[in-house]
């Protein structure tokens, strides 16, 4: 009766050792192809990023046409607007936006 356990104990424990030595060269192997693959540079265009989705803090003013974060002396150029007998505010845009369009005008001409 004694063999018959001490055989099992050998079993399971092989199985065990074989089992473990397998995960970790499977592991090894990972992670010596994340190694060798090389990330590429991230090439970001300005004119596309969504400033809208970007992690920003609580209370952080945001220019509603670019999405650009302005600081508390940064303001929007707008101007007053009377559309079917109600006063209206048009948002032109914040510094960023609304100054190169101006700007681009002025190079056009």
């Amino acid at each position: 009766m004694t063999e018959i356990l001490y055989l099992i104990g050998l079993i399971i424990g092989a199985t065990a050792f074989i089992y473990l030595y397998s995960t970790y060269q499977s592991g090894k192997e990972k992670l010596k192809e994340k190694r060798e693959k090389k990330n590429p540079e991230p090439s970001v265009n300005p004119e596309r990023v969504d400033y809208f989705s970007m992690p920003r803090a609580p209370g952080a003013r945001l220019c509603p046409l670019c999405g650009k974060e302005l600081t508390k002396y940064e303001a929007l150029y707008a101007s007053d607007v009377e559309e079917q007998g109600k006063r209206k505010i048009l948002i032109h845009g914040c510094r960023y936006c609304y100054k190169d369009k101006e700007e681009k005008k002025e190079k056009a001409e």
